[in-house]
């Protein structure tokens, strides 16, 4: 009977691993439905890697190429120095308008939404 509950602990492990690898798969897909502008601007904004714009980076939204009419353009050649505090106010304007589920940060899906009803600039 001891010998069962390795076996069951295995499954168990190896179905919760395939779906965490499921889950990964399908946000990536919707990454690559993001313009190539777009995608640039939210992997610039996504300084900490984890696919989402957390509130403490959405004073890089200006940097990486948001502007004051939140439109997604691209993502300039240059970035400035230190972002101003209007910069965090823009992105705290972006968050309000694109976070639909209310989590306080914006996922892909999110900016991406965002970004088609607004229009692009490339």
């Amino acid at each position: 009977m001891r010998k069962a509950f390795p076996g069951v602990f295995l499954i168990g492990l190896t179905v919760s691993m395939t779906g965490c690898s499921t889950s990964q798969s399908t946000d990536a897909s919707s990454a690559r439905t993001l313009s190539s502008g777009a995608q640039g601007q939210f992997d610039c904004a996504d300084r900490n890697d984890n696919r989402f714009i957390d509130q403490t980076e959405l004073i890089y939204l200006r940097q990486c190429g948001v502007g004051e009419n939140l439109k997604c353009e691209g993502v300039p050649e240059t970035a400035t120095g230190r972002p101003p505090a209007s910069d965090f106010e823009l992105g705290l304007r972006m968050l309000q308008v694109s976070d639909v589920d209310r989590d306080d940060r914006i996922s892909k899906l999110e900016f991406r939404a965002h970004c088609s009803s607004v229009g692009q600039t490339e």
